[in-house]
């Protein structure tokens, strides 16, 4: 703001703007205050250093993609001991092994967020027979998922009757697969990624060539996820080198897609990013959003 000529030149004016903005009912953005005019001479005088902290900047997700600072700097998910119960295919026994899971993929993928500023809370999971409907909508077909995650309420869904008959039957690395999977959903819903996609997936139409792509990065980086933790886990505890290497090559028997469906990727592709991760143990080798289309199709 200019000031009259003849005016003061010591009065000060200002304007103070507030915009708040939300996406989706999540995130704000906060205008900075503009003030013109001149400083007072008193304020020429030097100043003592504060001794008060500077404040911190709180964790946040950030919404981006292929330029999300997870995925531009490599971290890697430091070694972790998995203390699993005996496995067992009854309802009880896998329930069980779930929780386990779930509480190891905690203290593996917790810490990493937490360096990286990125907010951290633990998923809830439900390990009830029969997969239920949630928030994210009715409960997919067996044909179409043997689990799933929903964002809105952070919930990882291990319905232990479907991974019993059709997930995982016996095998303890299909089941440790599946979880580890899932959870990089919440990794990705933690980290703004999944908000990020499922807009871009919204704006181009979920069965559209350009939606089913973006699905397919979802689902991709979800599998590198996993193969990051069953690395890190690999050889302490109850993840011993052989279990983490047959949970890291379950993923390439993923059922194949008809390309009008096609969300999760070739069985050829979901072994390759579980790979990736499993090898690289690094976020930035996960960038399944600036990968070319052939890897990801």
């Amino acid at each position: 703001m200019t000031q009259p000529a003849g005016n003061n030149p010591f009065v000060l004016a200002g304007v103070f703007a507030l915009v708040v903005a939300f996406v989706l009912g999540i995130g704000q953005l906060t205008g900075p205050q503009v003030v013109s005019g001149h400083a007072l001479a008193e304020s020429s005088r030097p100043v003592a250093p504060s001794t008060e902290p500077s404040t911190p900047i709180r964790p946040r997700a950030v919404y981006r993609l292929a330029d999300h600072p997870l995925l531009l700097n490599p971290t890697p998910l430091p070694p972790v001991t998995c203390d699993l119960p005996r496995f067992g295919t009854s309802d009880t026994a896998l329930a069980a092994y779930y929780t386990a899971g779930v509480a190891c993929l905690d203290a593996a993928w917790g810490p990493l967020l937490t360096t990286a500023n990125m907010p951290f809370e633990k998923p809830m999971l439900d390990a009830s027979p029969v997969l239920k409907d949630g928030p994210c909508g009715a409960a997919p077909e067996s044909d179409h998922a043997v689990a799933y995650y929903c964002g809105r309420n952070r919930t990882i869904y291990m319905p232990t009757s479907r991974l019993r008959t059709n997930g995982g039957g016996e095998a303890p690395a299909t089941h440790l697969a599946t979880l580890s999977h899932e959870y990089g959903h919440h990794v990705q819903a933690l980290t703004g990624l999944l908000r990020a996609a499922d807009l871009k997936i919204t704006d181009a139409g979920e069965k559209t060539p350009a939606g089913l792509e973006m699905s397919r990065r979802i689902e991709l980086q979800a599998n590198c996820f996993a193969g990051m933790f069953l690395t890190a886990a690999a050889g302490r505890g109850s993840v011993t080198p052989s279990l983490a290497q047959q949970a890291q090559e379950d993923f390439r028997y993923a059922i194949e897609e008809a390309p009008e469906n096609n969300a999760h990727g070739s069985a050829k592709n979901q072994a390759n990013w579980a790979t990736t991760g499993f090898k690289a143990n690094s976020t930035a080798a996960c960038n399944t959003f600036s990968a070319p289309a052939q890897q990801v199709s």
